[in-house]
């Protein structure tokens, strides 16, 4: 298993890097699957967001593409992937732990819950920039019935800066080491 994950991580970060050098118009996209992905509770489990979009900020800052495309689409899938959370778990609050693939995860719905009735709101905005919890706190913000608003204030806010800081410092990085 250990081989596979290592492989597929390996396999992800060269496409990435690939793509985007060579249709650097894809930034946009590509960011937006893999904010989504990681921002999206089940499938962040799987797919190695953080280190697809640290990959992408270094393309980007070796390259001409620029860091808006990339960003904005960094920003519009994590929103996304927390809005949808948050309503899947507004809505199946009762079932959600008995339910594939969350009853799995049982342990870090319990600690993300802990950590959302500790911090409130702010726990949204802390959260995204905490891996094991990016995913879940939006669902358990959902299971806690916490409001549309409050909820999207503090998930747009923390998408904004999550984003740049994940592909500006690697741009920034790159550009130093190839100037």
């Amino acid at each position: 298993m250990l081989q596979f994950l290592h492989w597929f991580f390996h396999e992800a970060r060269i496409w990435v890097t690939d793509a985007a050098q060579t249709h650097p118009l894809w930034s946009f996209p590509i960011a937006f699957v893999i904010a989504f992905s990681e921002s999206f509770v089940g499938v962040s489990f799987i797919i190695p967001g953080t280190i697809l979009l640290v990959t992408l900020g270094g393309v980007i800052g070796a390259t001409d593409i620029g860091i808006f495309p990339g960003w904005a689409g960094a920003v519009l899938g994590s929103v996304l992937g927390d809005w949808i959370s948050w309503w899947i778990g507004l809505h199946y609050h009762h079932q959600i732990v008995h339910v594939w693939p969350f009853r799995k995860f049982e342990a870090q719905i319990e600690k993300a819950l802990h950590f959302f009735h500790r911090w409130g709101t702010a726990a949204i905005f802390i959260g995204r920039f905490m891996g094991p919890f990016r995913a879940t706190v939006p669902l358990v913000a959902g299971m806690s019935e916490l409001e549309f608003w409050p909820f999207q204030i503090a998930n747009a806010a923390s998408a904004l800066l999550w984003a740049y800081v994940l592909l500006a410092f690697p741009a920034v990085a790159m550009r130093f080491l190839i100037a």
